[in-house]
C-alpha cells in the first residue's frame, strides 16, 4: 500500500501562487514540485471557511450530509461519518499529524501520533511554519518506524492573518513606506466596523525600543503593503515547504509517496471591500490550489475542468488500492485518478453548490461561466452586500461586474437549479438544510472583546 500526505496550507489562494500565473514569486519551490506533479487549475472549496471546508476535505461529503456549515459553532461531526484517517487506519495504516485544528480533525490519530503547534503571537513571530516543519518530520519518523505505510495530514498557516513574515520576507516585494502619512489607502480598511480593533492590533510598525507600547505604534497607511505581506506571508511558507521536499527526499519518501497540496479555503485581500479575510463566495476564497505528486504513478500535467475537496478522500483510497471504501462509505466526492491517467479535462463535475455561514451566510451556484450568489437573510447589514449577485465567469473571472439585474433570466435559470440540487439532496439525505438550520457563528462587530466565535469551547 502506498504511504499519502495530505498538506493543507490554510487561506491560500491559488491566484497567489506563481504556479498559478500571480505575478510574484511568491512559491518557487512549489513551482518546481509542481513540473513533476498533476495541477488541477480550477480546484474549488465548495464550504468555507475553516472547519467545513476542512471537513469536507477529509470526509469526501458535502456540508449538506456532514453539516458542518459554521465556524467555532457547537455541532461536532456525526461519528457515523468517518475521516480520511480513520479509514486509513482501519486497513492497515499508521496516521500522524501536525495539525491546529484539533475537535473531530484528531479522530483515526493515536494521541502520541496527533501534535498540535502553538501560535505564536509576538510581533513578526506569529507564524510558525518552522515549528509545523519540526512537528511534521518527528511525527514522519515515528510513522516510519512503525514500518506500516503511512498517511500524515500536515496543517499549516502562515497565509493566514496576521500577515506578518519574518525578515527578509517582509520586504521581499515591497520598497515603499508602509507608514506614509500622506497614503490614504488604507482609510476605508480601518473604517470596516467588523474587523478595525483587529486589523489595528497588527497593521502597524511598533517602536522598537517599546514594542508593546500601543501609544508609540504607527499604522499602516499603503494597501500595497498589506498586499504584498499576504505574497510574503506566502513565501516564508513556501520556503519552509523546500525543507519539508528535501527531508521528503533524503528519506527516500517522496518519490513513491503520494503527495497532495491543497487549501481549505483563500483569502479576500482589497477586491470586494470585505478586507482581509476569507469570507465571500468569491473566486478569491473558493479557488484553491490542488497539486497532486506521484512520481511512480503521476506525469506531470497541468488540468482544467471543475474539481472539488470533496474529491481528495476519493482519489487517496483509489490510489492505495482501497476504492471499495468509496462506495462502503458512501463518499460523495469522485476520485481523480481517471482524469489524471487520461489527461482529462473534464473535471469531476458540471456545477458546484457553495455556502459560508461564518461572517456572513450565503449560499451560490457555481458552473464553468456562471456564478449565483444568494443571501440567506442573515449576514449583518454592516457588510451592505447584495442580496442578489451574479457573474459571467467567462468575461469577468474576478467577479467585478454583479449582472443581477441586468440579466434576471440567468438569475432564475441558475437558481432553479441550485434549487432542484438541494430538494435531491436533502431527500437524499434526510437531514435539514444547514443554511437554514444553523446561525452564524463569528459576531465580531466593532467590539474587540467580541474576536472570537460563540460556542467556540462547546
Amino acid at each position: 500500500m502506498r504511504n499519502v500526505i495530505l498538506i493543507s496550507l490554510d487561506t491560500l489562494r491559488a491566484s497567489s501562487m506563481s504556479c498559478y500565473g500571480h505575478k510574484n514569486l511568491t512559491t518557487p519551490h512549489l513551482d518546481r514540485l509542481t513540473s513533476n506533479a498533476a495541477l488541477f487549475e480550477t480546484c474549488i472549496s465548495p464550504h468555507i471557511p475553516t472547519h467545513p471546508a476542512h471537513t469536507t476535505m477529509l470526509t469526501g461529503k458535502d456540508v449538506l450530509t456532514h453539516q458542518i456549515i459554521t465556524q467555532g459553532g457547537s455541532l461536532n461531526l456525526d461519528l457515523s461519518i468517518k475521516t480520511i484517517a480513520e479509514l486509513l487506519n482501519e486497513v492497515g495504516y499508521s496516521t500522524v499529524a501536525a495539525d491546529n485544528l484539533g475537535r473531530w480533525f484528531n479522530r483515526g490519530f493515536a494521541e502520541e501520533h496527533y501534535q498540535g503547534c502553538r501560535w505564536e503571537t509576538k510581533y513578526r513571530n506569529a507564524r510558525k511554519a518552522e515549528a509545523v516543519n519540526n512537528t511534521a518530520m518527528k511525527m514522519i519518523d515515528l510513522a516510519v518506524a512503525q514500518n506500516q505505510p503511512f498517511f500524515a495530514f500536515l496543517h499549516y498557516w502562515d497565509p493566514h492573518t496576521p500577515y506578518l513574515p519574518p525578515l527578509p520576507f517582509e520586504r521581499m516585494f515591497y520598497t515603499g513606506d508602509e507608514c506614509d502619512p500622506n497614503n490614504r489607502s488604507m482609510d476605508p480598511v480601518y473604517d470596516c466596523e467588523p474587523f478595525k480593533y483587529y486589523f489595528m492590533q497588527w497593521m502597524c510598525k511598533p517602536d522598537s525600543s517599546d514594542p508593546d507600547n500601543i501609544q508609540k505604534k504607527r499604522l499602516w497607511t499603503d494597501i500595497h503593503y498589506v498586499n504584498s505581506q499576504y505574497d510574503a506571508s506566502i513565501a516564508y511558507m513556501d520556503a519552509c515547504l523546500s525543507t519539508l521536499f528535501q527531508y521528503l527526499e533524503n528519506q527516500r519518501i517522496l518519490e513513491d509517496t503520494l503527495l497532495i497540496i491543497t487549501a481549505d479555503h483563500g483569502e479576500e485581500l482589497d477586491e470586494h471591500q470585505l478586507w482581509y479575510d476569507h469570507h465571500g463566495l468569491y473566486r478569491t476564497n473558493c479557488h484553491v490550489p490542488l497539486i497532486v505528486h506521484c512520481p511512480d504513478a503521476i506525469q506531470p500535467q497541468r488540468l482544467n475542468g471543475i474539481v472539488t475537496l470533496k474529491d481528495i478522500v476519493p482519489t487517496i483510497l483509489d490510489y492505495t488500492g482501497k476504492s471499495d471504501l468509496i462506495e462502503r462509505e458512501k463518499i460523495e466526492g469522485k476520485s481523480l485518478r481517471t482524469i489524471i491517467e487520461s489527461n482529462s479535462h473534464q473535471g469531476t463535475t458540471g456545477a458546484v453548490y457553495l455556502t459560508e455561514c461564518g461572517w456572513m451566510k450565503k449560499r451560490g451556484w457555481q458552473t464553468s461561466s456562471w456564478k449565483l450568489i444568494l443571501e440567506t437573510g442573515d449576514t449583518p447589514e454592516v457588510y451592505n452586500t447584495p442580496d442578489i449577485e451574479l457573474y459571467n465567469l467567462d468575461d469577468d473571472p474576478e467577479e467585478f461586474y454583479n449582472l443581477a439585474e441586468d440579466s434576471p433570466q440567468k438569475v432564475k435559470e441558475l437558481k432553479a437549479e441550485m434549487e432542484d440540487f438541494l430538494v435531491q439532496r436533502l431527500a437524499n439525505t434526510g437531514l435539514p438544510d444547514p443554511t437554514i438550520q444553523q446561525d452564524i457563528t463569528m459576531r465580531r462587530l466593532g467590539n474587540k472583546e467580541l474576536a472570537a466565535p460563540r460556542n467556540l469551547n462547546s
